[in-house]
């Protein structure tokens, strides 16, 4: 018989704790029980409860309506990027151009009738805007080609618009600050400025 100590161990032997081990485990214990040892409260005052202060130049008065129309516009262009180009088109089945784009997303998500070219949007479709400040569902026109406004997209927000851009595109979001939109941005309108 070979002896006990010629056995293979399967567990092998649990190393004593080192000293450190102690001395970590007595350091946060301390610091446990300091934490939990803090000052005395001091006493509450004792009587009346202080009087609510009274509301400021409170009146009622009628809630002011939200206006979600931009929402619906942005929706409803969103729902047609990837609808191919087409000039003179106007429908999302047939395809659309620049200003038929526009003008059935207006029509459809807010009830707004737009001229039909962009040239005529530009000129009928609500107040003019700068362009530090465009909101979403503002339109912004283009003149690429020196005779005058002939693009028109959706302002969509963060420096971004929705338009059908030209013969063999389709409705897409493009950045105002890429080259050729910053040259050629002409304006912006707000066909949803002061409609019900």
């Amino acid at each position: 018989m070979i002896g006990r100590d010629a056995l293979p161990r399967h567990y092998p032997a649990r190393p004593a704790p080192a000293p450190w081990r102690w001395l970590i485990a007595v350091v946060l214990a301390a610091t446990v029980l300091a934490g939990c040892a803090s000052a005395p409260r001091p006493p509450v005052a004792s009587g009346p409860a202080s009087e609510p202060l009274p509301l400021r130049d409170y009146s009622p008065r009628a809630p002011r309506l939200l206006d979600l129309r931009s929402d619906d516009v942005l929706m409803q262009a969103a729902g047609l990027i990837g609808t191919r180009y087409r000039f003179g088109g106007s429908r999302p089945e047939t395809g659309f151009d620049c200003s038929g784009f526009t003008s059935w997303v207006f029509a459809e998500a807010a009830g707004i009738q737009l001229p039909r070219t962009a040239r005529e949007q530009f000129v009928q479709s609500g107040p003019v805007v700068a362009r530090d400040a465009l909101q979403a569902g503002d339109l912004v026109f283009f003149e690429q080609s020196r005779r005058g406004i002939d693009h028109v997209g959706i302002y969509v927000g963060e420096g971004r618009f929705v338009h059908a851009p030209s013969r063999g595109g389709r409705v897409r979001i493009d950045s105002l600050s890429l080259p050729h939109w910053q040259r050629s941005f002409e304006g912006a309108r707000r066909p949803l400025a002061n409609r019900p």
